[in-house]
């Protein structure tokens, strides 16, 4: 006796491709909200210490890791997305492919079937909206360590 196999959930269709990259997309804006806190905070109480800014260079080169490594797990979410879609063979390709289209980089040599190309679309708006994020978290946080008390002692 064969089974026949009932295809519940298409996820080749457009309305699945856009259900899975809102899911990817809010799970990016919560990481990135998280790691914005905690950078925040960071800085928050580095300045809180007497005004003591020994180490801006470093506090600033903390910062723009955190905010890279949240945008690195973001893409590594994407890039374990098209693996559980069978988009790609294995996580390099996989990984390869969400990190050039999340930066919107977009090299053409590895793409993706016609099937998906919303998904990969929605990533690229997703990555180019984060980027932009992750800059002003880091302007905000140069203004503080550096411009804050220049016009602090210009005041005094």
């Amino acid at each position: 006796m064969k089974y026949q196999y009932v295809e519940i959930i298409n996820f080749n269709s457009m309305w699945s491709n856009l259900f899975i990259g809102c899911i990817l997309i809010v799970f990016s804006v919560i990481v990135h909200a998280y790691s914005t806190r905690f950078v925040m905070i960071m800085v928050r109480k580095k300045r809180a210490k007497a005004g003591v800014y020994d180490s801006k260079e470093f506090w600033t080169s903390i910062v723009v890791l955190i905010m890279f490594a949240a945008s690195f797990i973001e893409a590594l979410a994407w890039a374990f997305t098209y693996l559980f879609l069978d988009a790609f063979n294995g996580l390099d390709e996989s990984l390869y492919f969400s990190i050039v289209t999340f930066t919107t980089l977009g090299y053409g040599d590895v793409v993706l079937s016609n099937s998906y190309r919303l998904l990969a679309s929605l990533e690229a708006a997703n990555g180019i909206i984060i980027f932009g994020w992750s800059t002003a978290i880091i302007i905000t946080v140069v203004q503080n360590y550096f411009l804050n008390p220049v016009i602090e002692k210009k005041i005094e």
